[in-house]
This record gives C-alpha cells, sequence and structure tokens, in this order.
C-alpha cells in the first residue's frame, strides 16, 4: 500500500460538484495503468478493465467530502457559510478550515457559530478581517468551497492513521490499490471503478455514473463509525482493528442476499474477518444505484473508522488492507455463473 497516496486523497479538498482535487490526486498516483477512463456528466471518474466476459461489476465510493460553501460576507469582514452534507454541529466550532477560492488560492480561517439545543446557527468563518473588502481582496466569493484543514498523519500507535475526509476517499484509496494489482491481471468479468461525485448531498454520483456504464452487479464501499467510543462489545460491529463490514440493511437499500452470501464465501476461504452489521439511518452509493434501469445486484461493503462529519477520522490500516484483499478476491473469482447466482430468481 502507498500510504502517501492516501495522504495526498484525505488532504485534498472537494464538497460535492468540486472534487477536482480529489480526481487531479487519483489520476496522478494511476497515471500509466491500462484502463479506460471516462467521467460522467457530474464529474464522477470512472476506470474500466475489459473481462473475459460482456458481463461487467462496478465497484463504488465517492470522493466528495462533507463541509462549507460561503454564503455571504458581511461588511465586518466576517465570512458566513453554508454546510454541504451532514457536518456535525459541535464539529462547526472552533475548527481550522481552508477558503478554496475560484482560481485555487487557499485562504486559512476559524470557523464558530451560535450552539443552540443540538444545532449551530450563524456559522462564519473569520480570517481575521475587519471589513468586506480585505475579504474581497484575497479573492474570496460566494460559493467558494471550505474545508477542515486537517493534515493526514500517523499515530503512535502501530498502523493507525487520522486525517479528513476518510468518507469516503479511504474508498478511492482501496479502489486505486486495487487497480495497481490488477492492472497486469486477466479478470473473469469487465470490471468498472467508479469515484463517484456528491454522494453526502443526496447520493447523486453513483446514479449517474451507473446510468451511464449500465453495469450487471454493484459493490460499494463507504465507511462508517459507532455512536459511542465506549463500547467495544457485540453491539459495535463497526471496531476499527476488526476488519471490514458486511452491511445487511440500511435505510436506502436491502442489499441482494447472494451478493451477501457471496462476500461471506470469499472472506471465509481468505480468513479475512467480517463484521456483520446494519444500519436504521444513514445511506451511500448503493441506495440510488440499485435502483437503476431494470435494477441492479447492489451490496455494500464498509470500512470502520472512528468520528466522522467532523475535522478527524481515525482509522486501522489493517482493515484497509483486508478490504483490498478482499475485493481482489471478490473480483478474480466473479464469474458469469456466479452472476447468475446474484439474478434468477426463479
Amino acid at each position: 500500500m502507498n500510504i502517501d497516496f492516501l495522504k495526498e486523497l484525505t488532504n485534498a479538498d472537494g464538497i460535492a460538484s468540486n472534487e477536482k482535487e480529489v480526481r487531479k490526486a487519483i489520476l496522478t498516483e494511476l497515471d500509466g495503468l491500462h484502463y479506460e477512463k471516462r467521467t460522467d456528466g457530474l464529474g464522477s471518474l470512472i476506470f474500466t478493465k475489459k473481462g473475459k466476459s460482456h458481463k461487467s461489476i462496478m465497484i463504488c465510493g465517492h470522493m466528495d467530502e462533507v463541509g462549507f460553501m460561503v454564503r455571504s460576507i458581511s461588511s465586518s469582514g466576517l465570512i458566513h457559510l453554508m454546510v454541504v452534507g451532514g457536518v456535525k454541529p459541535l464539529a462547526q466550532h472552533l475548527q481550522k478550515v481552508r477558503i478554496t477560492t475560484f482560481n485555487g488560492r487557499k485562504i486559512s480561517g476559524v470557523i464558530n457559530g451560535d450552539y443552540r439545543e443540538g444545532q449551530t446557527e450563524n456559522l462564519y468563518c473569520d480570517i481575521g478581517a475587519t471589513t468586506a473588502e480585505e475579504v474581497a481582496e484575497l479573492g474570496i466569493e460566494i460559493g467558494n468551497m471550505a474545508c477542515f484543514a486537517t493534515e493526514f498523519e500517523a499515530f503512535d500507535v502501530q498502523d493507525i492513521y487520522a486525517g479528513k475526509a476518510f468518507d469516503d476517499r479511504l474508498a478511492c484509496f482501496v479502489m486505486g490499490e486495487l487497480m495497481k494489482r490488477l492492472a497486469e491481471e486477466e479478470v473473469p468479468l469487465t470490471v468498472h471503478f467508479a469515484n463517484t461525485s456528491s454522494e453526502e448531498v443526496g447520493i447523486r454520483g453513483a446514479k449517474t455514473a451507473v446510468q451511464m456504464i449500465n453495469p450487471d452487479v454493484v459493490f460499494v464501499i463507504d465507511v462508517a463509525t459507532f455512536s459511542t467510543a465506549f463500547v467495544r462489545d457485540h453491539t459495535n460491529q463497526r471496531q476499527i482493528g476488526k476488519g471490514p463490514i458486511l452491511t445487511h440493511f440500511d435505510r436506502t437499500l436491502a442489499p441482494n442476499l447472494e451478493m451477501v452470501r457471496y462476500v461471506k464465501e470469499i472472506a471465509k476461504k481468505r480468513t479475512i474477518p467480517l463484521q456483520l452489521d446494519m444500519f436504521n439511518s444513514g445511506g451511500t452509493d448503493g441506495g440510488e444505484a440499485h435502483k437503476v434501469n431494470e435494477g441492479k445486484p447492489t451490496v455494500v461493503t464498509i470500512l470502520p473508522v472512528r468520528y466522522g462529519h467532523c475535522a478527524y477520522s481515525i482509522v486501522n490500516k489493517q482493515d484497509i488492507q483486508q478490504m483490498i484483499e478482499l475485493y481482489e478476491e471478490l473480483i478474480k473469482n466473479f464469474t458469469e455463473e456466479t452472476y447468475h447466482r446474484m439474478v434468477d430468481f426463479i
């Protein structure tokens, strides 16, 4: 694994429909690999490797992160923000962010607001200016994105890393590492790797990517956290260092049961630990992908992290490694016979 690639991905800034830096990081890392590449109309970046069969599978994960957008600028030089995606209210206070101007300049500031009854109101960014003119002279305009200014780092505990935007740059990283491993391999079915746009604001890029590519089945990679760091028993199936998560249900998707079974079979064959979970809320790219055209058999796999939709998340490198190994085997063993297991309902 190239951890420097993960660093580049997570340090890149990219809210919904503004993922240019993320696409650049991916394209730079994978330059020279022989994959067909294209984008959909929203900016999702899709790579294709032809297989022996005309049938195809898509693996997808989103590029965008939660963040903010400049909404207005006051005469006193305060930059008022709108939240883009589900940033946790407490994470909207006294955090360093960077605003990206339309010409790419990075402007540092501190966000804050009024915290009332579990919600943040009057969210603003303070760059130290005292007039609107000072802000304008820096090139800041309405519509500029602002992202947490967190820098990726290795913690002192072995295999532990922290950074922003792990949701869902970890999936982009897994797909990139998979592409390197499979570049010179022959695969049974055609494989599409879709780095999708705008998941955090309504699962948009997955829908357009699947409509454009029209794969036969879809695997989704995302991340998840548990509600408290103090519970480490059977009720918490989202623990870092315990392996990838296989989801059996979420608010937007009831997965194809044969695909669930297939993931379990491959994990058992490779002795890869799986955490088995389900969600009453939330959703992933799978929520829209499975509804395209005639309906796409879909399953969602998850990387466990601590803390999400905030300035920092924590991940264990072993979980990432195991997810890469799991998908390598899923792809190499997925044949037309496997496909028919997913779709032969009668």
